[in-house]
């Protein structure tokens, strides 16, 4: 049975910010990917900050490394923020960063990855979901490079790239999660026993599923939510024409 969770109010955040984003390196002109800008004068990262802070999210810990100070600057407009650095971004994976920020919290959480654009009911929704650990799904993107996410009824089982591993595909892995802290406490576990074989586990593919294996990992499917990840230059072209679709919902 899944957990529900109808009284905590969330209002602390993960980003996950150390990547290089060498798919993007010709183009993102010396910043990290979280600083690509879709032409406005904000990078995305920004705005998946005020999208947050609208949100009620009143603490986020940003795990950085690449060109760090970029995030560090963001600092001085937004109080809210707090930066622990991966030392070892250019040699680890999604889990690391995660597992760098274990001493900075102790409660239920929204994680997200860096990359993204969205429209702000993606966390509206999550937040308000009664399935304590969930993970945001949307139908089909046809952005290329693809995470796919297979489930047993309402249990996620499966997250993978690799369709044709995969008996029931659900939707599409978004990159944006609630998860509570006992979860969290189980993911820390579960890396730190990976990481004697390999640093570059990832925190969904590898991490969260194996947690699911024995605990309640849910999701919410939001069909024809707006989204984009960018993640290399064809992903990039199609994020902008998303990003002008997100702007029209608010003109």
């Amino acid at each position: 049975m899944p957990v529900i969770n109808m009284k905590k109010n969330i209002t602390q955040a993960i980003i996950l910010a150390a990547g290089m984003g060498v798919r993007l390196k010709e183009l993102n002109r010396g910043v990290p990917k979280g600083f690509i800008s879709l032409g406005d004068d904000k990078p995305i990262i920004e705005h998946s900050i005020d999208v947050l802070l609208d949100c009620g999210i009143k603490d986020i810990i940003i795990v950085t490394g690449f060109m760090d100070e970029h995030y560090e600057n963001l600092r001085s407009r937004y109080p809210q923020i707090r930066t622990v650095r991966n030392e070892k971004y250019s040699e680890t994976g999604t889990m690391y960063s995660l597992w760098c920020a274990r001493q900075l919290f102790s409660a239920d959480f929204i994680l997200l990855e860096s990359d993204l654009i969205y429209e702000i009911r993606a966390i509206k929704e999550l937040l308000q979901s009664p399935i304590k650990n969930s993970i945001l799904i949307s139908g089909k993107t046809e952005a290329g490079d693809e995470v796919y996410v297979g489930a047993d009824d309402d249990w996620v089982k499966q997250i993978s790239k690799d369709k044709k591993t995969m008996s029931s595909i659900v939707g599409e892995f978004i990159g944006v999660s609630k998860l509570s802290y006992d979860f969290y406490l189980k993911l820390i576990q579960t890396a730190e026993e990976g990481f004697d074989s390999s640093l570059l586990i990832s925190y969904d593919m590898d991490c969260l599923v194996t947690v699911a294996e024995k605990n309640h990992l849910g999701f919410l499917k939001i069909e024809n939510l707006l989204w984009a990840e960018i993640d290399d230059v064809s992903q990039l072209n199609k994020a902008q024409k998303v990003w002008e679709n997100i702007k029209n919902l608010s003109a």
